[in-house]
C-alpha cells in the first residue's frame, strides 16, 4: 500500500514540478517589477543641491540653496531631506520637506526652507533630494 501511495505521489508531483519550472521560465522573460515602477528615467536622479546656507530666525533654521535640474523637462513636488547637528557636530537627525513649485531645467535658487530648531544649538548641514515628479505643465499655480 505504501509503495502505491509513493508511486501515486511521484506521478502527481512530476507534472506540478514541470509546470512550476515552466512558469518560472516564462516569468523570467518579463521585466522585473522594479524596472516597471522606476524605469530608466527617474526625475530625482538628475537633480542635485548646492550646500545650503543657514540662518536662525525665531526658533527656526531657514535655509537657502540652489537646485540643479539636469532633466530635459521641468519637475515639481521635490522632496528634500537635510541633516542637522549640535554645536559639537553630533548628529541630531534628518528632516524632510516638500518644495511645491516647478523647476525648469537648469539652476534655480530656493530660499525660505524652514525647519523647527529642536535644540537651541542646532545647526544645519547638507541636504539631498529624495523624490520629484515630472511637472504636468509649466504653470506655477498648477500644483497637486
Amino acid at each position: 500500500m505504501a509503495a502505491i501511495l509513493l508511486t501515486l505521489g511521484a506521478v502527481v508531483a512530476a507534472p506540478a514540478v514541470a509546470d512550476l519550472t515552466g512558469w518560472r521560465l516564462a516569468r523570467s522573460a518579463a521585466p522585473p517589477a522594479q524596472d516597471q515602477i522606476f524605469g530608466q528615467d527617474r526625475p530625482v536622479d538628475k537633480l542635485s543641491l548646492s550646500r545650503p546656507s543657514w540662518e536662525r530666525a525665531a526658533g527656526l533654521l531657514v535655509g537657502e540653496l540652489t537646485l540643479s535640474n539636469g532633466n530635459n523637462y521641468p519637475v515639481s513636488n521635490v522632496i528634500i531631506a537635510c541633516d542637522f547637528f549640535d554645536a559639537s557636530g553630533n548628529p541630531l537627525g534628518s528632516h524632510g520637506t516638500a518644495i511645491r513649485r516647478i523647476f525648469e531645467p537648469g539652476k534655480s535658487r530656493i530660499d525660505g526652507i524652514e525647519f523647527v530648531r529642536r535644540a537651541p544649538d542646532m545647526q544645519g548641514g547638507t541636504c539631498r533630494t529624495l523624490a520629484a515628479k515630472p511637472a504636468r505643465s509649466a504653470q506655477p499655480n498648477d500644483m497637486e
